[in-house]
């Protein structure tokens, strides 16, 4: 959690444990949005007709440029198990009055709960805000700069509550700044908000359609008979592009572009035969995967297994169709770069029978 008082300047002018307390201190006094939709319906995070994310009071703005997810699609998992989006960032959050607000709430909220040197400590940095209170290198501020509305914008850190704890406070030594439309804060600041940055948020916000696999034979399959396989879902690009407005016409952008690269069957046994043989299907032109089966039973599906061995008395196999999806990016510094690939898949278990056969 990243306090209000902020880390560099209580370092310099407060006991280390006054320091710990106030980064400690309850949810209420801190900033930690994390661009997310929230679920309250306050309007921080909500959505155009077109499905993209309200920038207001988030730092960032997500927009779909290939449109919004149907049905809400499914959110990408990274083939890098170390792959995390960033774990906090520092950027343009609050309009002064909106900073005001905020600040005076979860001052208020947080006053009764602290004693002595600690409320002392509060009440320096309020007055650093409010009144006017100058730090070493620092000064203060009147009324949270009212007076500039429109001519710039607080950066303050925002956490990712999906991340490490632990990391989530690596940008705790950044104090909320006033920065002027089409600036960037002072060089002394940590974990600026950059393209970077952007397309992990992008990438955590991509969403693809999921995996939805129709079997002719459809339900129970059966020993020595192929299985037809394809895909519900036709698997064309998706681009999603996070932005920071820095005013004045300037922003930090990145755009992400997840392309479909291929798709992997998964018998869930040893006994059975691909179609093809590597298990990989291919992606047809118009992105669909697989064919309906054509009424010759001599032929072989073109995405599809031929199980070897029934279920019987044994657990179902655990068939798996999985679809990786390249992801690359362009931004307000260049590209293309690339990211780790994503996948979906669509694990399920498949009961085989054993049809037993007369000859006269």
């Amino acid at each position: 959690m990243q306090a209000v008082t902020g880390g560099r300047t209580l370092r310099g002018a407060l006991p280390l444990a006054v320091l710990v307390v106030l980064l400690t201190a309850g949810t209420g006094y801190a900033f930690d949005d994390t661009g997310k939709p929230k679920a309250d319906g306050d309007g921080k995070g909500s959505t155009d007709p077109g499905g993209n994310l309200s920038a207001a009071a988030q730092g960032y703005r997500i927009t779909y440029p290939t449109g919004a997810p149907k049905g809400g699609g499914k959110p990408l998992v990274s083939v890098d198990a170390n792959w995390t989006p960033p774990p906090c960032w520092f950027g343009p959050k609050y309009t002064p009055e909106q900073f005001k607000a905020e600040y005076t709430k979860n001052f208020n909220d947080e006053l009764p709960q602290v004693h002595g040197s600690f409320r002392t400590a509060m009440g320096q940095d309020l007055d650093h805000y409010q009144n006017g209170l100058d730090y070493p290198g620092d000064k203060g501020y009147k009324d949270f700069n009212t007076a500039e509305a429109g001519k710039g914008m607080w950066w303050v850190v925002t956490e990712n509550p999906d991340a490490d704890p632990m990391a989530q406070m690596s940008c705790n030594n950044n104090r909320p700044t006033w920065v002027p439309n089409g600036q960037l804060p002072p060089p002394t600041a940590d974990h600026v908000i950059t393209a970077e940055m952007l397309s992990k948020l992008a990438f955590a916000h991509t969403r693809v359609p999921g995996v939805q696999v129709v079997t002719n034979p459809a339900g129970r399959q059966t020993v020595n008979i192929p299985t037809w396989v394809t895909l519900r879902e036709a698997y064309t690009p998706v681009k999603v592009r996070a932005s920071v407005d820095l005013g004045g016409g300037r922003e930090i952008w990145a755009e992400t572009t997840a392309e479909p690269s291929g798709v992997h069957i998964d018998a869930g046994t040893r006994d059975a035969t691909l179609f093809p043989s590597s298990g990989d299907c291919a992606i047809a032109p118009d992105g669909t995967v697989g064919a309906a089966y054509n009424g010759d039973p001599k032929a072989d599906p073109p995405c599809g297994v031929t199980y070897r061995r029934s279920t019987q008395n044994i657990p179902p196999f655990p068939f798996d169709a999985s679809v990786t999806w390249k992801i690359s990016w362009t931004g307000s510094d260049g590209g293309p770069h690339q990211l780790p690939n994503g996948q979906v898949d669509d694990p399920r278990p498949v009961t085989v029978q054993e049809v037993q056969t007369i000859n006269n």
